[in-house]
């Protein structure tokens, strides 16, 4: 089954396809809501109320839908361009076109600041997913920020403590500075946030569940018994993090919930700081520099919208192998209003120099075909 813009990739057990869309901001006046006696504070929270509402319209686990969006630098024009990307899956490969054609069509129907055109052309997707060369100097995953120290009770089996911290709005709520500095970016650069609709398991509820409960008994005195016959004093880790997993387990057990991977990628060293930019606008979290071995890994996860686990990067440091799954989930597991922080549509601010290419034809990224 051949359907103009989805591509299509089978095994005898199961059946891929990919699909993308084109996404410029609107300029038009009633689209993007830069009436005379709307202040710009007021345009940006409609924007992001639509965007919201949006996101919360896609969420589906139908077929193992996810999608990325891309934010593209060129370096001649000193504008972006941006494309969604999306990917399902199958064992029935017509079935996996007709699913790839309902996300497209999903995603089309974008708010109304912002102008979509669906990508026919299934070569066109494939450039879009293939990125270039990836340099170590000039790649970086951002993560909830991760923290870790030796457990200091004895009274359980925990080696080691952890805790992830929940994404946070940014004082300053525009993207402008982010998409300016990318723009000018000298080397041809591309943001990419990714987003995989979760439904949180019942297991997952249950060692969230139990997490909390472990650091809330860690956070208080330990009763002495005849293995260690003295008062325990609170793990001082636990103190600060125990109402984190206790959020945690209100948080994302229930409701829609993604599993998310922020990438961005250069050719050449980035500018000092753009990092911890991408990082305070997509929640407050760390922008981490993957060690040369992982970029391979990268690379295969923006080239087929995976998720793959980085071993090195994710985990910031802390011990190899000392996490527990649903400790690892949480690194990058986000609720609605996490999501919407990150995944943000390109717009336009009426009277500011434009920052994105309007023709409707984002270039891919400037790539080579060979793999890594």
């Amino acid at each position: 089954m051949t359907v103009p813009g989805v591509l299509l990739s089978s095994t005898d057990e199961m059946s891929w396809a990919w699909i993308g869309v084109r996404v410029r901001p609107a300029l038009k006046m009633r689209d993007t809501g830069a009436f005379p006696n709307v202040t710009e504070p007021q345009r940006l929270a409609q924007t992001l109320t639509r965007e919201h509402a949006w996101l919360a319209n896609q969420w589906t686990t139908e077929s193992d839908a996810r999608w990325e969006l891309r934010f593209c630098s060129d370096p001649r024009t000193k504008l972006l361009s941006c494309v969604l990307l999306g990917r399902v899956r199958d064992p029935d490969p017509c079935k996996a076109v007709q699913a790839a054609v309902r996300l497209r069509d999903r995603l089309t129907d974008s708010p109304m600041h912002v102008q979509t055109d669906p990508v026919l052309d299934a070569e066109e997707v494939s450039k879009h997913l293939v990125p270039g060369a990836l340099d170590a100097k000039g790649t970086f995953e951002v993560r909830k920020r991760l923290e870790w120290a030796d457990c200091t009770r004895p009274d359980t089996q925990r080696r080691y403590c952890f805790a992830v911290s929940p994404a946070l709005p940014p004082a300053d709520l525009s993207w402008e500075p982010l998409w300016r500095e990318l723009a000018h970016a000298a080397e041809p650069t591309v943001l990419s946030v990714y987003l995989e609709p979760y439904r949180p398991t019942d297991a997952l509820a249950a060692d969230l569940h139990r997490l909390a409960a472990e650091y809330s008994h860690l956070s208080r005195p330990g009763v002495p018994s005849p293995v260690w016959n003295v008062l325990m004093r609170p793990d001082p880790f636990a103190v600060r993090t125990a109402p984190r997993y206790a959020h945690a387990a209100a948080r994302y057990t229930s409701g829609t919930c993604f599993r998310t991977r922020i990438s961005v990628i250069s050719r050449s060293p980035l500018p000092r700081g753009f990092g911890e930019l991408v990082a305070a606008k997509t929640g407050g979290g760390v922008a981490v520099s993957p060690p040369a071995g992982e970029l391979d890994d990268i690379w295969h996860n923006l080239a087929a919208l995976n998720r793959d686990w980085l071993d090195l990067t994710y985990a910031q440091g802390s011990p190899p192998d000392g996490m527990r799954e649903s400790e690892r989930i949480l690194c990058d597991l986000s609720d609605l209003d996490e999501a919407a922080l990150a995944f943000r549509l390109p717009y336009q601010v009426p009277g500011h120099l434009p920052l994105f290419d309007m023709s409707g034809r984002p270039r891919p990224h400037d790539s080579t075909t060979t793999e890594r």
